[in-house]
């Protein structure tokens, strides 16, 4: 069984994995997160700051991301709880998440944002890695209905040189 969140502040896959791994010892944690997560390297590499961060090159945004509420650059009390209980981190762009986001309204009726939209690209993910046979659980965390001003908004993907394709073509799924 393998679960997979965002970290945001860490709660939710800090409790959850607080509370399932002891019951579950098979269970296998995937923080996902957009590029530039500090949380992602803490997990991948045990340090904290992505090499967007190298001494002298720290910009105010340190990398322009259209997913909006995650990748955060610090601990939170909520995220240290969690400390080896996440297995593995797993990094998507803004244009999976656009994608699957495309995918998941066309194909399942399900309008969400753009923190589900990368929990379900992490999903495809692991559901590859781990093969057939295997139980993998995520949360839905937000709906499109907060997201219509950039994530859900066309023109302004395109003006961070982004197209969606109203999820044909999604390389990861297929």
């Amino acid at each position: 069984m393998a679960l997979l969140s965002i970290p945001g502040t860490g709660g939710t896959i800090s409790g959850i994995s607080r509370y399932l791994k002891p019951l579950i010892p098979s269970l296998k944690v995937f923080l996902v997160d957009p590029p530039g997560s500090g949380l992602y390297n803490k997990v991948k590499y045990n340090i904290m700051y992505s090499p967007y961060e190298a001494e002298g090159t720290r910009r105010r945004h340190q990398v322009d991301t259209i997913v909006e509420g995650v990748g955060l650059n610090r601990m939170t009390e909520n995220f240290n709880t969690a400390h080896g209980l996440i297995d593995d981190a797993i990094r998507v762009s803004d244009e999976e998440a656009v994608a699957m986001a495309r995918y998941l309204v066309r194909e399942e009726g399900l309008f969400v944002g753009s923190s589900s939209a990368i929990n379900c690209v992490g999903c495809v993910r692991v559901a590859r890695q781990l093969g057939p046979g295997n139980r993998i659980v995520t949360i839905l965390c937000d709906s499109g209905q907060r997201h219509l001003t950039k994530f859900w908004n066309d023109e302004y993907l395109k003006q961070h040189n982004i197209y969606p394709k109203g999820g044909e073509g999604l390389s990861f799924i297929e």
